[in-house]
């Protein structure tokens, strides 16, 4: 297999004349980052061209919609790492009712069926699963049934 990198280190031709010498090990570096103020302002290059304003004088707004998921976690164990501990472990889950799980006991009133009232609070696909870490048993968050 070839070598990534050349055997030897690159050199300027021998005729060339460097105006500064540079160290080695900042040769392979690249560039720093641009500072907060930098990276923050905005100048006329990005923005690009002004928007046409109607001659009535209304404007038009445009509006940009974020989706951000609710949680990161499913309705099964999971392998993650701890925020607080730092532990790559799997998940613990608990089961809890949520209003699903009281609405289907309740219609299950309705049509007289008592005796399988307790059926949804036995079923996990009715409940809320709630993560927690399997080192630390802390809480890490909920899947939440819609």
């Amino acid at each position: 297999m070839d070598p990534v990198y050349p055997a030897a280190p690159l050199e300027a031709p021998k005729g060339s004349v460097e105006s500064h010498a540079v160290p080695e090990h900042q040769q392979l570096l690249p560039p720093a980052p641009p500072s907060y103020d930098q990276a923050t302002s905005i100048s006329a290059e990005t923005t690009g061209p002004a928007p046409d304003i109607p001659a009535s004088g209304t404007t038009t707004t445009q509006h940009t919609v974020v989706v951000v998921p609710s949680s990161p976690y499913g309705p099964e164990p999971m392998d993650v790492q701890c925020p607080h501990c730092h532990n790559y472990a799997r998940t613990r889950v608990s089961y809890r009712p949520n209003s699903r799980t009281h609405l289907i006991a309740l219609i299950l009133c309705l049509f007289q069926l008592y005796c399988c009232v307790c059926l949804p609070y036995c079923i996990s696909s009715c409940m809320n699963t709630n993560h927690y870490c399997g080192m630390c048993d802390r809480y890490l968050g909920t899947y939440d049934r819609k």
